[in-house]
């Protein structure tokens, strides 16, 4: 699936995303270099002449999963001459780039999460007859114009790049490189273009994003997002994904005093064993991530936070996962997205041996889960009778004349649409029902009760006249 020296008149393009909300930003700035280059989007990566996969390596057997797709595409280019070329981009490119470049054919050109810029490159190389490989982070560009952005209230905007972090099972510092931050004026000035084009709700990106700090300025997380507070028509600014070490004074005091702030805070804890996190190589114990969260619901009390968790970390016994469910239980996060662990060659943790055996990590992670949709339940149920102020996404997956949106607290809630409605407005719902993943809703005019952006946590005490600490009882 090369070129053959001659232009194969490359026209239309797909790309497929897999992953974290920054692969889906990075989606965007592939799709802007090719709609640069005059290509237009096709349905379906089958019907492109272009098709980027653009890759996540976090989750389990993710070569196996590009391997399968890139098999697919071959069998499909050969009954059909579409894709003309494949590139294979994001994380699994920039960590087994060079050894699927020389195993499978199929691959037109490498390009790692460093390199988009370079996508124009390697499609000319590509239409000269090389394959190429464009990986590592020699310098990190970033060009807010050339953003192929949805026509979306909700937006992205990438504040910092890379991890310094060395958590012993993850590949994220080699496969996106070190943190590199951006200028907060370019920030701002990039918010404040978003926002006079429509978006309403802009969510700040970085693996660590509150280790940020501005080159220039020596500006904090704190100090951008106060600036960013001023933006006219902004109706809510979240941060993804926080790391519980760089929650300063200064960060906290800012998300109990800035209005903008939505109420939805994602703080991984992945383990609620001290041995486990120690291994993990986190860098905080368990009663400080409690002091945070603490610290942070003093603060602002509607905080609805969500968390990740990972099961069956290598040498993870049956004290250290009730450990973690005792914090599930004491937090009571609004939302939990659990993995079992899987390694990841390269990794510390990769060697460590210690393996927790499949039919336990099975039955840990389904515990944990049904303990999650317990709270999660019990959470939603708080809200019915309350009426909330959401940011319509579109008409629901589910459910004849359904329609789906989000609140500030991040929760999904479905309505009944009605003549007019469209995405981006901003709607009343009351809230009628509640399961444990979504909220039930209607239109309401007038409000029969309080507006709220979220659920109060004074609902979800840590512990009466707890600042942190351990559990009161070993659950």
């Amino acid at each position: 699936m090369h070129g053959t020296g001659e232009n194969p008149a490359l026209g239309t393009y797909f790309v497929e995303t897999w992953g974290c909300q920054m692969n889906v930003l990075d989606s965007q700035r592939l799709e802007g270099v090719l709609r640069a280059r005059g290509l237009v989007p096709a349905p379906r990566a089958e019907e492109a002449d272009v098709a980027l996969l653009n890759t996540c390596a976090v989750r389990e057997k993710s070569v196996q999963k590009v391997v399968s797709r890139l098999g697919e595409l071959r069998r499909w280019r050969k009954a059909s001459g579409r894709p003309k070329v494949v590139g294979l981009c994001g994380c699994v490119a920039e960590q087994e780039g060079e050894r699927l470049l020389a195993r499978l054919p199929a691959v037109g050109f490498i390009l790692g999460p460093g390199r988009i810029d370079d996508l124009g490159l390697a499609l000319d190389a590509w239409e000269g007859g090389q394959r190429e490989q464009r990986t590592g982070f020699e310098t990190v560009s970033y060009d807010p114009d050339a953003i192929a952005r949805p026509d979306s209230a909700r937006q992205f905007v990438t504040v910092i790049h890379g991890c310094n972090q060395r958590c012993t099972y993850c590949v994220v510092p080699r496969t996106r490189g070190g943190e590199v931050s951006r200028p907060r004026d370019e920030i701002v000035a990039e918010v404040r273009r978003l926002v006079t084009h429509g978006a309403r709700e802009i969510t700040l990106l970085g693996q660590t994003v509150n280790a940020y700090r501005c080159p220039r300025s020596g500006a904090t997380l704190a100090e951008l997002l106060a600036e960013l507070a001023t933006v006219e028509k902004l109706w809510n600014l979240q941060i993804i994904t926080s790391h519980p070490r760089y929650f300063t004074p200064d960060l906290v005091r800012v998300v109990g005093e800035l209005p903008v702030l939505g109420s939805y805070l994602h703080l991984p804890f992945q383990s609620g064993s001290d041995r486990v996190l120690r291994r993990m190589a986190r860098g905080y114990t368990r009663n400080r991530y409690l002091d945070v969260i603490y610290r942070l619901r003093e603060a602002r009390a509607d905080l609805n936070l969500s968390t990740d968790v990972i099961v069956g970390f290598p040498g993870e016994t049956e004290a250290d996962f009730q450990d973690t469910l005792a914090l599930v239980e004491r937090v009571r996060f609004g939302q939990l997205y659990g993995f079992v662990y899987s390694p990841r060659a390269g990794t510390a943790a990769a060697e460590m041996g210690d393996v927790v055996q499949p039919a336990v990590t099975k039955a840990r992670i389904s515990q944990l889960f049904a303990l999650q949709a317990k709270i999660q339940l019990a959470l939603n149920r708080e809200l019915v009778g309350t009426v909330v102020e959401v940011l319509v996404d579109g008409v629901a997956k589910r459910g004849a004349g359904l329609w789906q949106a989000r609140g500030r607290d991040n929760r999904v809630v479905n309505f009944q649409g009605w003549e007019g409605l469209t995405a981006g407005q901003l709607v009343r719902i009351e809230i009628t029902g509640a399961s444990a993943h979504a909220l039930v809703g209607r239109r309401v005019d007038a409000s029969p009760g309080p507006v709220v952006g979220g659920l109060a946590s004074a609902r979800a005490p840590m512990a009466e006249g707890s600042r942190g600490g351990a559990p009161r009882r070993r659950a």
